[in-house]
């Protein structure tokens, strides 16, 4: 073999390593980001009407995994197939019937508890990307229902896991008493569910980075409300991203989205934020995650 076929030959070499380096940087850097969206959906994408818009908006976001509320009708199989439209090769949900709540992830899941004996609605309790995820849907005036999922999270907390609490809460938070007073009549302000999650040192991640984001319901969709009138009266905060101190601290954004194309899929609008997860990617190296 001649020099200038040599040279050829490490010239390539050399592109095939930095197109690998590049591709190792890049997957490294997506790594690093942790997309969550959590959105009560109004009866399974509006009465399943709205499933394909839905789908579309969701892909568009590129979350790397959603809680949702009111899947109602849609089967664990069902939303699995759905999952696949925004990119998502996992999913689980708590329940057959009802208001299920449910779970999707880029990342396998762990299923560890699906509560619903007892509760109104009920819980799901999930472990993907490292962080053990409730999702809930709570309602008005049963309060035990969050000390029970508190309950079940202080051993986590004090074995050093990571938390993320989100949902539905149908309650208010106190940090938007001053909005509720002056717009919200039509809204009995319960500050129980959240008063008690923050009491155990979880952040409301929307807050943290986004203060004015006050309104998460209802949104200008089907039967949400009559006119402006109402709309004004009823807008609040009820759901919510909660996150235990330590994944707070390397939080990077939280919003609520109020897109104009959401309106028609649900009576809610989601609930956006995003985690810098490097720093406990490499804690949990030796654990496989």
């Amino acid at each position: 073999m001649n020099e200038k076929n040599l040279q050829a030959i490490k010239l390539m070499l050399i592109m095939i390593l930095a197109c690998m380096a590049n591709a190792c940087v890049t997957d490294a850097a997506k790594g690093d980001t942790l997309k969550i969206l959590n959105w009560n959906v109004l009866y399974g994408f509006n009465h399943h009407k709205s499933i394909e818009e839905a789908s579309r908006w969701i892909n568009a976001q590129k979350p790397d995994m959603i809680a949702l509320q009111e899947l109602n009708g849609i089967s664990e199989k069902s939303l699995g197939e759905y999952a696949k439209k925004w990119g998502h090769s996992f999913a689980v949900t708590h329940k057959k019937g009802g208001f299920p709540v449910g779970l999707t992830s880029k990342e396998p899941i762990e299923v560890i508890e699906r509560k619903s004996k007892g509760h109104h609605h009920g819980f799901l309790h999930c472990k993907t990307y490292g962080i053990h995820f409730f999702v809930v849907h709570f309602w008005p005036g049963k309060s035990k229902e969050v000390d029970e999922i508190l309950n079940r999270i202080a051993p986590l907390l004090e074995q050093k896991e990571k938390v993320i609490f989100l949902g539905d809460f149908n309650g208010c938070s106190r940090k938007d008493e001053a909005f509720l007073i002056a717009n919200a009549k039509l809204r009995k302000r319960d500050y129980t569910f959240v008063d008690k999650v923050e009491a155990k040192g979880f952040v409301d991640l929307v807050h943290k980075h986004d203060p004015k984001a006050k309104i998460s319901c209802p949104t200008w969709g089907p039967g949400s409300v009559k006119d402006m009138e109402e709309w004004k009266l009823k807008r609040c905060r009820i759901d919510f991203v909660f996150a235990d101190r330590v994944l707070a601290e390397d939080s990077r954004f939280g919003t609520i989205s109020l897109a104009r194309e959401i309106d028609t899929i649900s009576d809610h609008y989601p609930v956006i934020v995003e985690l810098d997860i490097s720093k406990h990617n490499k804690t949990d190296a030796g654990d496989g995650f």
